[in-house]
């Protein structure tokens, strides 16, 4: 089983995931950004921007000096319609040199599926239709950028995990076998159905078909399941497909930063999509 998925899949993954992916320096400074952080931050993801007081952090330097991932730190963005949301970030080495692997969520009225909101722009599918509006301007990184996202995939505080046509779990990092309890077990999770790992079962019943129709899941609060115990987080999942297959999902989850909030259900969607 490989550490880490395809040089291709991590490509995919990084330039069009939902959430905003930042690489900076051991000072913060920007190196690599994906095309929903650049829609988030705008200039401030440029290369060889200061990202940190850019989104309203001023204790860089002590986070990098603790070393630990933080999770769910508050931040703002540049983006008018999206302007608040949490920051996650783990710092590690590559090559030598030390980095900070930055995953940025916005926060959204509706979640994705859902009704359409009687009003506003922050809605996940406005969201969602930022990430997916062509910009000319935006470059997607290169086979060059490997190293730096397999680092991302490592060291970044955010559950990724890749899952086939079938609904198997392909791929899965470090902070996605965590959050299901499987640390000291990953193959009893990583090879199996996605299914499994979700506390209500009609949630994940829905998604198995959503994935397939290449509809996104932003913003959605569910459950997983840790050794029985109900563990409260926020979805950002988008479907990689071509010629009408899914190849497999990008989807990235987070530890929920109000985890006595309601859970999201899918009774109440719009299941037409």
């Amino acid at each position: 089983m490989a550490k880490h998925p395809s040089v291709e899949q991590l490509l995919d993954l990084f330039n069009w995931a939902s959430p905003g992916m930042l690489v900076t320096d051991a000072e913060g400074v920007v190196v690599l950004a994906n095309k929903a952080a650049t829609e988030l931050l705008k200039e401030h993801a440029a290369t060889g921007a200061e990202l940190p007081g850019a989104l309203g952090i001023n204790d860089h330097a002590a986070l990098l000096t603790a070393g630990r991932p933080v999770e769910n730190i508050d931040a703002t963005f540049a983006h008018p319609r999206f302007p608040a949301g949490y920051a996650n970030v783990g710092f590690g080495e590559v090559d030598g040199a030390t980095y900070g692997f930055w995953a940025l969520r916005p926060v959204t009225s509706h979640p994705t599926p859902s009704p359409r909101a009687a009003e506003g722009d922050t809605t996940a599918a406005a969201w969602i239709a930022e990430v997916d509006r062509p910009d000319e301007a935006y470059r997607p990184v290169g086979e060059d950028a490997v190293p730096l996202i397999k680092g991302y995939y490592d060291n970044c505080p955010v559950a990724i995990h890749l899952i086939e046509e079938d609904g198997t779990v392909a791929h899965a990092n470090w902070k996605d076998i965590a959050i299901v309890g499987a640390t000291e077990q990953p193959d009893t999770y990583v090879g199996h159905h996605i299914r499994h790992i979700y506390a209500d079962q009609e949630v994940v019943e829905d998604f198995l078909g959503r994935w397939g129709e290449d509809a996104p899941i932003i913003d959605f609060r569910a459950d997983f399941l840790n050794k029985g115990e109900r563990v409260p987080v926020v979805i950002f999942s988008t479907a990689r497909v071509e010629d009408d297959t899914l190849k497999n999902t990008r989807c990235f989850v987070f530890s929920d930063s109000h985890p006595d909030r309601e859970r999201d259900k899918v009774k109440a969607l719009d299941l037409a999509f």
